[in-house]
């Protein structure tokens, strides 16, 4: 019986020492446990500044996403959410979203690249400094800064196009002795206007070369005492009912010869002739 005693009293003892051991051993290997290290959050990725293909004329780009449609001409005004950075460092200097602008408004690089996309297009554009803003800089942009710029054309609309003047009637056939060119389309039999009289006409300026019209005015009244020298001497030609093509001559050198050809011309349709009002 003492026996069985001192066996059991013995294992309790023997219970309770294992039963330190262990708690000695998990409070040590949970303190020996190294801590897990917090996840780094991920490093902006920098924004990309290069481009795939090359222009001649010395702008690169690619196309992000390609569009579909009609491109943008020089003169048409486009709708673009767009951001420019600096290829240096990438810096962001500049963006817009649904911005409405004219394609030749803006520096050159740009203009081009827009010209090559289609509305839904998505392009990047390195634009080298010559094409950009080159040695003057503007702004945040410094001097001989290459440029990237991301462009989503949304949309653009194009201008009707100009009138233009029949082949026949742009060159001026005849000069005068100040150099003034003149060609008759269509002769009249009416008056023919002098110093006191305001001639009534129609007249449109024209790029001689390509007879695009670039201002045109109707029944526009002009007093020969308060005109220019070329347009009197042109007036006085004329007779009521006539129309004529006049080559305006460029200005003069510095040795007095006339600078090439003339390249804004003027139709004139003389309308009416009538006593110049009385002047205060």
């Amino acid at each position: 019986m003492g026996i069985i005693l001192v066996g059991q009293t013995s294992m309790r003892r023997y219970d309770r020492d294992m039963s330190k051991i262990l708690s000695t051993l998990l409070v040590t290997a949970l303190l020996s446990t190294p801590a897990i290290a917090a996840p780094k959050p991920a490093k902006p990725k920098p924004p990309v500044l290069s481009c795939k293909i090359a222009t001649p004329e010395g702008l690169s780009y690619t196309v992000i996403k390609a569009g579909k449609g009609e491109r943008p001409g020089a003169d048409a005004k486009v709708k673009v959410n767009y951001k420019g950075m600096l290829t240096a460092d990438g810096k962001e200097f500049d963006s817009g979203q649904s911005v409405e602008f004219k394609v030749g408004g803006v520096i050159p690089g740009f203009a081009q690249g827009l010209q090559l996309m289609q509305p839904g297009g998505s392009y990047r554009l390195c634009i080298p400094s010559k094409l950009g803003y080159g040695e003057s800089g503007t702004g945040p942009i410094p001097a001989n800064a290459d440029l990237v710029f991301e462009v989503d054309l949304l949309s653009f609309t194009t201008p009707p196009p100009k009138p233009v003047v029949p082949l026949a009637e742009r060159a001026c056939s005849n000069t005068t002795g100040s150099g003034l060119g003149y060609l008759a389309i269509k002769q009249g039999n009416g008056k023919t206007p002098t110093e006191t009289d305001m001639a009534l006409v129609d007249f449109t300026t024209f790029d001689g070369k390509t007879g695009a019209s670039l201002e045109k005015r109707e029944w526009e009244k002009i007093p020969l005492s308060q005109a220019t020298a070329v347009f009197v001497e042109a007036l006085k030609m004329m007779k009521v009912g006539s129309s004529y093509t006049f080559c305006l001559p460029k200005s003069k050198t510095e040795d007095g010869a006339i600078a090439g050809e003339p390249e804004i011309n003027i139709r004139v349709d003389l309308l009416d002739v009538r006593p110049a009002p009385a002047t205060e």
